[in-house]
Formats: structure tokens, sequence, C-alpha cells
């Protein structure tokens, strides 16, 4: 008799049983991270359902399983409401039809987000007028660098190499700890020279460029010649023993060395890149974006809590809790950075090279991409081939990949 009374007490009063009101919107939104941040959107989220009468209700979901977990949905049609995801995983599913295209739906709104964002952050979003999400948080390739080991960061290639042929006589060398030997390790020098993998509106690949060639060998060379490891060796490894007094790695390390690593406190520090020949010191650039998905009955309470976690507040605390578990994810508000307890000397260098920075292409075809522009720089730096002709080859295979998509 119980049990009847129950279950008529909860269809009585709808949803309550789960905390929701009879009549009000629950938006499911999945979150590629941690369980931690998902558990802090949840907690941000009852200050929205305070607002609005809205209750959000966020799962983490993992970054291995994310990708076919999302096309799983989507070919169900039991996606969520809203979901983060890798930067161009929203042109991917934009073309699939699964997205919402929210400069379309919401241009204001779109346009006057853009302009407080980071604007690298866009080149990986945006392809042919189409927005399919809007920045969600950022990564940032850095310089780190022991202090008392390398007393001035080098700020062009040229003085690169002088310090890592001085470093050699101390039996020291550097590190690509983010990248390396990897088509994210390349991608920095490729912009630091002045190439980039596809032309302005992105129809045709151009890795066969001088440019590309020219950051190939300069790539290859500081593997083959100046020591760069071609294992994998963990930045905080290499600080602390000083054996590896300059690596190039992402934001997130900052953390890491700070918790891990505090032997050496104080005997460390970030730049930004050196300096191409373009005299860039252009930085690959990471993160994820938020979408709406097209099938989501709520899709304009959707995009306001969207904005709602794109406020200042929202974004400083979702950075505090990323750098609790050492995710140190970057807001790309730039008017929340001016709330992040963060040492004003690294807080500028993260500025001044997010605004030198670039993410993966938006290009239709480049995920598949991706291995053969890997292939031919581990061919060039493992196997010795020809820098030219490996590029060559990858164009052409990265050209038949765009036009397949189109």
């Amino acid at each position: 008799m119980r049990q009847w009374l129950a279950v008529v007490c909860c269809l009585l009063v709808g949803s309550g049983c789960t905390g929701q009101r009879q009549g009000q919107a629950e938006l499911k939104m999945w979150l590629v991270g941690s369980e931690a941040q998902a558990r802090a959107i949840n907690e941000l989220a009852k200050t929205f359902a305070e607002q609005t009468g809205t209750s959000v209700r966020c799962e983490a979901i993992s970054w291995g399983e994310a990708h076919s977990k999302y096309l799983t949905a989507v070919a169900g049609g039991v996606q969520p409401d809203l979901g983060t995801m890798g930067l161009t995983w929203g042109s991917e599913f934009g073309r699939l039809g699964a997205l919402v295209d929210l400069r379309q739906a919401f241009p204001e709104d779109v346009k006057a987000m853009q302009q407080q964002t980071f604007p690298a952050l866009w080149n990986s979003i945006e392809h042919g007028g189409q927005s399919f999400g809007i920045p969600f948080d950022l990564t940032l390739q850095l310089l780190f660098y022991r202090t008392d080991l390398v007393h001035n960061a080098p700020q062009t290639w040229e003085e690169l190499v002088q310090l890592l042929e001085q470093l050699r006589q101390e039996n020291r060398r550097m590190i690509i700890d983010w990248g390396s030997l990897s088509w994210i390790g390349y991608s920095p020098f490729l912009w630091q020279a002045g190439g980039d993998y596809y032309n302005a509106n992105r129809t045709k690949a151009t890795l066969d460029s001088g440019d590309a060639v020219r950051a190939l060998t300069f790539f290859r060379d500081l593997y083959t010649v100046h020591g760069v490891p071609r294992t994998a060796i963990p930045i905080e490894q290499g600080l602390r023993s000083g054996e590896f007094p300059l690596a190039i790695s992402g934001n997130w390390k900052m953390v890491s060395l700070a918790v891990g690593v505090k032997e050496i406190e104080g005997q460390w520090t970030i730049g930004a890149l050196p300096k191409g020949p373009s005299g860039r010191r252009t930085a690959f650039l990471g993160g994820r974006i938020i979408s709406i998905f097209a099938r989501s009955p709520h899709r304009d309470i959707a995009w306001r809590f969207i904005r709602f976690l794109y406020e200042p507040a929202a974004q400083a605390k979702l950075y505090e809790t990323a750098m609790q578990t050492q995710d140190a994810y970057l807001p790309p508000n730039m008017a929340a950075w001016d709330r992040l307890a963060m040492d004003p000397g690294m807080k500028a260098v993260l500025q001044q090279q997010a605004q030198d920075a670039k993410g993966p292409p938006a290009a239709p075809g480049w995920n598949e991409s991706t291995n053969v522009i890997e292939a031919a720089i581990q061919r060039v730096v493992l196997g010795g081939a020809d820098p030219k002709a490996a590029l060559v080859e990858a164009n052409q295979a990265m050209n038949r990949a765009l036009q397949a998509e189109q």
C-alpha cells in the first residue's frame, strides 16, 4: 500500500521525485572532461535554475569515448540538448545536420561574444560563415624553462638554436612535451615560418609551400641535430633533473609543476614561443567548444545557459575548478581574466601568447588528414625522407579529403 501511495505521489507532482517541478524544462548536457568539472557546472546551474526555472543536468564523458558516443547519439536521435566537444568537431557534426548554426540562430549574441573572445579560437570553429559552437575554454602552448640554467628565454629561431648548442655542451637539451613528432608539435613552426595548412577560405591545401618545407626542415633538425628526444619525457622530470631545462608544453603544466615539483619552486617560469621567419610567435591552441543539438526542443533556453556560462564570474569559477583538478583550462572570455587568481607576470605571458595562437583548421576533411600529416612528419624526422617530397604527398591527400567532403 505504501509503495502504491509513493507512486501516486510521484505521478501527481510530475517529475518532483527528481527535484524537477511539473512543466519545468530540464537541459541535458554532456561535458567532455572530468567529473569534477561536471560537478562544477551542476553547481553553477543551481543559480541558473533560480533565475530561469530551468534545471541543468551535466554528465561527464571521457575524451576517449566522446567522439563515438556523439556519433552514436546523433545516429540514434538521442543526443543531449547541449554538449562540449573538440574545437573542430562542431564543423564535422554541423555538416551532418546535428548541431544548430548559432551564428544564424543568435547572430547578435554571437557577434558580441566573438568580440569578447581570444580571436584565434574562431579559426577552428567557423567555416563558410557558420558557427556550430562557441568557445568553451582553451589550452595553450608555452615555453617553460629553468631560470637558474637558462638565463634568457630565446626570442627567435636563431636564438633557440644558439641556446640549444650551448645546452648540448652542458649535456642538457630541450623537450617538446606537447606535440612531439606530431602535427601539433609541427604546427607552431609552420605558422611561425609563414605557412598554413590551407588557403584563407579553406578550399585548397597549402602544405606543399616553401614556408611549410622550411618549417619541417627546422622541426626535423631540432631532433636530428639539436638533440630534442624522440621519446616522450615528461616536463616535470626534465625540469626537475635539469637535464632538460627548456620545454615546449601546455599551460596545464604550470599547475603540475607548482604542485608536484616543489623542489624547484621559484626556479622556473614561462615565456612566449620564439619568433619564426614571419616575425610571429604563433603557438598551438586547443580547447573545447559548446554546442546546441538540432533535435533539442529547448534551443532558446540552452542558448541562455551558454550565455550564463560565458559570464566572467562563471568563467572564473570554472577556471578555479580546473586548477583544482590540474586540468587548467583557460577562459575564452577575455573579460574573465581580471578575476583569475594567477601570478601577474605569468598571466601577462599567457595573454600575450593567446593573442598570437592558432588552433586546428575548421576545414572539411581535416580530421581525416591529421594521420597523413603526422605520417609525413615522422617519415622525415625518423626515416630521413625529403621534407619537400613528404609534404607534397601529404598535400595531395589533404586535397582529396577536402574534395570528398565538399
